[in-house]
């Protein structure tokens, strides 16, 4: 019985390596790009103890690419998940959101929201980037970065990049 789990999971195995692949096939037709609130704002208080936070108080919770290879031409998703903990309960922090993708360390992607408001509680902010077709093969990096008077955050994730 052992024998067969093994060449079960060998096989489960073979078969995912395209998986995160496949799962974004599936997964970005449920996407939506965008802010939803996954957690209402007293619960992420309670859950952070934020009246003992300086505040605002902001913690990512996942920064994640799906999937980390890509074709030129293609799309990707990124998935920001955040909280944050305002000084009066309906606050928000407005800054200026910039999303780049970079090879060889210049921009090939970028967008810029001037006016981008991080809300109280838990959000999920989802964006599908689509990359150009003359996007080389290699290491891409994605950045994010946010800038405001009370709160700033700089996050790079990389991914690959193959030829079609």
């Amino acid at each position: 019985m052992d024998h067969r789990n093994g060449v079960i999971a060998l096989l489960a195995m073979a078969l995912c390596l395209g998986c995160a692949s496949a799962r974004w096939s599936i997964v970005k037709h449920f996407w939506d790009p965008g802010a939803s609130l996954e957690t209402f704002p007293e619960v992420v208080s309670k859950e952070y103890d934020c009246e003992n936070q300086q505040r605002p108080f902001f913690i990512i919770e996942k920064n994640e690419l799906l999937p980390e290879k890509v074709a030129a031409g293609a799309e990707f998703g990124h998935r920001l998940v955040y909280v944050m903990c305002p000084e009066n309960s309906t606050e928000v922090v407005e800054g200026k959101l910039s999303r780049r993708v970079r090879f060889k360390g210049a921009p090939i992607v970028e967008k810029t929201d001037p006016i981008y408001e991080i809300k109280p509680g838990r959000w999920v902010v989802n964006a599908i980037v689509h990359l150009p077709d003359e996007a080389e093969s290699g290491i891409y990096a994605y950045e994010l970065e946010f800038d405001s008077e009370t709160l700033e955050f700089d996050k790079s994730l990389t991914f690959l990049v193959v030829a079609r």
